[in-house]
């Protein structure tokens, strides 16, 4: 039984402005793309100066690793943890979600977690 898995690649190359930058970006997507199967994907999620590397990250960067630690808070099977692993879904799920017009932070589901653990710890398929 096959299982997905992220992998966080981080490349650092020269180029002469933003735009440049971008577009290697996304020939480097290409490439990667043409390895993986076809329901597979690959995304550029952040280009960025080097020297602003560590003052400024893309929100769906920390939205991925919140829903990693997330993840990893349920399976510990603690109750504080599990809790905590709830406000994290919650942040990250206003982090996703807070640029669209219709948004509105009643919208979030707290079942979102218990399906989650739900699936994690082999509940559902």
């Amino acid at each position: 039984m096959s299982r997905q898995f992220i992998a966080t690649l981080r490349s650092m190359f020269d180029a002469e402005d933003a735009l440049e930058a971008r577009l290697i970006a996304n020939e480097l997507q290409e490439v990667l793309a043409e390895k993986l199967d076809e329901d597979d994907t690959v995304d550029v999620t952040q280009v960025i100066p080097i020297e602003t590397a560590n003052d400024h990250v893309e929100p769906s960067e920390v939205v991925e690793q919140l829903y990693r630690c997330r993840d990893l808070l349920i399976k510990t099977r603690i109750v504080e943890c599990f809790d905590l692993a709830g406000w994290i879904d919650r942040t990250g799920w206003i982090l996703e979600h807070r640029q669209e017009d219709t948004f509105d932070v009643t919208g979030y589901d707290h079942g979102r977690v218990m399906d989650r653990a739900n699936i994690l710890l082999g509940r559902t398929k």
